[in-house]
């Protein structure tokens, strides 16, 4: 008996073959060889294993491939926030924001906010390849009693649920304690601001899992300009160059979160780049 084995697509990636179909063809040269009967059910079944096995195993993921898949998806935790100044009390309160990824793949995300009372850093030491943690602070400096609502944007790539919006709740009740807002607005500059107006806290951790080999970066970047836009907001590896977009557009005054990878062979150093325009 001959069992001839064929792939129609697929590839051996490290120890696990990444099939798409395959064929197998068993020919029967001398049944009469077999003459205990055992021997040929014996085969059919491991070949039969063999080829199951193939359509079921996942293939290592490449470097030069996404890190996310649509399988992944993102746990946001909690999925609302609400704070609540009360008599006596203010101007600022934190809540701790978590982002977990469930599924294959390195969290790749970014997050940011729509109203000028959020201000989202991200917490020392919390980010991992499926996890990062954002401190999320209200400031009330200014503002009148009332009830507020402000959007966090959570953004990922490939993530299937991406992207997911927390809404943002701030109650000011009557007898808080908020200051007044003082603001000495300098008028605008035909002249980009300098490197200074920009707040960049980041953290770079090395991830390997099989062959994907890849930098974590995460951590903010601010614009403290009031009238400067920064745009093509990227990180990028100092010795291969490889790079990954933060954001499009920092609008003054913003600050934009990330949980980023660079795809890269080795640990190195980054640095921001961007630039200045003003609409």
């Amino acid at each position: 008996m001959t069992i001839e084995l064929t792939e129609a697509m697929g590839k051996w990636v490290g120890m696990l073959y990444n099939a798409v179909d395959a064929n197998i063809t068993v020919k029967e040269e001398a049944m009469a060889a077999n003459k205990n009967g055992f021997l040929v059910p014996v085969v059919l079944l491991v070949v039969a294993f063999i080829i199951s096995a193939m359509g079921c195993i996942p293939a290592v993921q490449q470097p030069d491939a996404p890190a996310a898949s649509l399988s992944c998806i993102m746990v946001v935790s909690p999925d609302k926030l609400e704070f609540t100044i009360g008599q006596g009390q203010g101007p600022s309160l934190d809540q701790v924001l978590s982002v977990v990824g469930q599924g294959e793949g390195i969290l790749n995300l970014s997050m940011s906010d729509n109203v000028g009372w959020i201000n989202l850093l991200q917490v020392p030491g919390a980010a991992t390849a499926q996890t990062t943690d954002a401190s999320v602070n209200v400031d009330a400096t200014g503002m009148a009693s009332g009830q507020y609502t402000g959007i966090i944007t959570i953004t990922a790539d490939g993530a299937a649920n991406s992207p997911i919006y927390v809404p943002v709740y701030l109650t000011i009740l009557p007898g808080a304690n908020i200051p007044a807002q003082v603001v000495s607005v300098p008028p605008p500059s035909s002249v980009p601001p300098a490197d200074s107006a920009v707040v960049w806290v980041n953290q770079t951790d090395f991830y390997k899992y099989a062959t994907v080999s890849a930098m974590i970066v995460n951590g903010s970047v601010t614009n403290s300009d009031r009238w400067w836009y920064m745009s093509d907001v990227k990180i990028v590896a100092n010795a291969t160059g490889n790079s990954v977009k933060i954001a499009a557009v920092v609008p003054p005054g913003e600050t934009i979160m990330y949980n980023r990878y660079i795809p890269n062979y080795q640990k190195d150093t980054v640095r921001l780049s961007y630039t200045w325009y003003k609409p």
